[in-house]
C-alpha cells in the first residue's frame, strides 16, 4: 500500500468542507490516511483509534464526503480526486464486493444503478452484453425489487385477537378482519404492509372519539346547568 495520501484543496477547502464540526474535519482527514489504496477503510478501527463519535461519521455521510455498505466498510467519496497513485504501485482493495457496486463520476465514487447492476451481473456471467434483451434486464432488475419488498400476509383473527388482548385495546378484532375484507386489505388506495399498524391507528383512534365524547357529554351538563340557573331552579335552595 502506498505510504503517502494527499488531500484536494478543492474537497477540504470547499464551502460544504469548512462548515463541518472541527471533529468531523479531523475524522475525514484520519480516514483518508488509513484508507487502503482505493479509498476503503474500516470505521470502527478509526473509532477505537482515536474516539470519534457516531455522529463525526454521519455527518460526513449525510454531506457526502463517505459512502457506507451494509458490510460496516467504508469509501472516501473524493478518494480519486485526492489522490493519484502509480498504478505500478497500487494494491488491489480487499473489499471486492463493495467496490462492484460503485462507479466513478467526474472523479468522484457513486453507486451504480439497477441497471448497470444487472449488466454487470449478466456480464460475469459470461453473457455477451450486445446479445442482452432489454426485458432479461428489467426482469433482473424486478427480481432485485421483490426481494426487498416484504411480502404482506393477512392476518387470522386469532393473531388480530391476541394482538389486541397484548395491547389491552378492546379492539374488536372480528370487526377489524371484516372492514379489511371488504376493502381488499387496502389503506386508501395501497396495499397494506403492516396490519400491526392499522391495529394502533383503531386504537389511537378510539381513545380520540372516547376523550371526544367525554368532552361533548361535559360540555352538555354545563349546558343543562347554565340553563337551569337562568331559569332561577336553585333560587329557593
Amino acid at each position: 500500500m502506498a505510504q503517502k495520501r494527499m488531500f484536494d484543496k478543492k474537497v477540504v477547502e470547499s464551502d460544504k468542507f469548512i462548515d463541518l464540526p472541527n471533529s468531523s474535519k479531523a475524522l475525514y482527514f484520519m480516514a483518508g490516511m488509513d484508507a487502503d489504496d482505493k479509498g476503503f477503510f474500516q470505521p470502527k478501527k478509526i473509532q477505537r483509534m482515536c474516539g470519534f463519535s457516531d455522529d463525526d461519521f454521519k455527518i460526513l455521510i449525510a454531506k457526502g464526503f463517505f459512502i457506507t455498505f451494509e458490510s460496516g466498510v467504508m469509501v472516501v467519496t473524493d478518494w480519486n480526486k485526492n489522490n493519484w497513485l502509480d498504478s505500478r504501485r497500487v494494491n488491489e482493495t480487499e473489499y471486492i464486493d463493495e467496490l462492484k457496486l460503485l462507479k466513478l463520476i467526474n472523479q468522484r465514487y457513486e453507486f451504480k444503478t439497477d441497471d448497470e447492476l444487472a449488466k454487470q451481473m449478466l456480464s460475469e456471467n459470461s453473457i455477451e452484453e450486445n446479445s442482452i434483451e432489454e426485458n432479461s434486464i428489467e426482469y433482473i432488475c424486478e427480481e432485485k425489487n421483490n426481494k426487498k419488498q416484504k411480502k404482506f400476509i393477512k392476518p387470522t383473527l386469532e393473531e388480530v385477537e391476541l394482538y389486541c388482548k397484548e395491547r389491552n385495546n378492546n379492539i374488536d378484532a372480528q370487526s377489524f378482519i371484516d372492514f379489511y375484507e371488504s376493502k381488499g386489505w387496502k389503506v386508501g388506495n395501497s396495499a397494506m404492509k403492516d396490519w400491526k399498524a392499522c391495529v394502533r391507528t383503531w386504537e389511537n383512534n378510539k381513545k380520540k372519539n372516547q376523550q371526544e365524547k367525554k368532552l361533548s357529554e361535559r360540555e352538555k351538563r354545563d349546558l343543562e346547568f347554565e340553563e337551569m340557573m337562568k331559569r332561577g331552579v336553585f333560587d329557593d335552595v
